[in-house]
């Protein structure tokens, strides 16, 4: 009987890890097709260009060139906030931003680097 429930137990827990897997690569391959305005790249543990100009409905996407994996999160003073699914290297996340004004990102994984910008005129 003990034999059987770890065999069980085991099972659920491969079909749980193998379908959470495939909800992420969905996340960020979609995000891969998506056109974008602006393009910021995060390289060794710091998001280039710092800071990025765009107009009122245009899409930033970032691009994990580090081989850590990441998350970013962003907001604007006041106003509306967005935060990425974990980017493993070469994993992208796009973001459309409406609202006017400055934007400050980091990578909530690694709160200690230099976070970004998005100044939306």
């Amino acid at each position: 009987m003990r034999l059987r429930s770890l065999v069980f137990l085991t099972m659920l827990i491969s079909i749980f890890a193998l379908s959470f897997s495939g909800c992420v690569d969905d996340q960020t391959s979609e995000a891969q097709d998506i056109e974008a305005d602006a393009i910021v790249y995060i390289d060794q543990y710091e998001f280039h260009p710092y800071s990025t100009s765009i107009s009122s409905g245009d899409t930033v996407k970032w691009i994990n060139n580090d081989s850590v994996a990441f998350i970013i999160k962003g907001n604007l003073v006041g106003g509306n906030s967005f935060q990425s699914p974990t980017l493993r290297k070469n994993d992208t996340f796009t973001y459309t931003f409406e609202d006017i004004g400055t934007y400050k990102y980091e990578l909530v994984t690694h709160p200690w680097t230099k976070g970004g910008q998005i100044v939306v005129e």
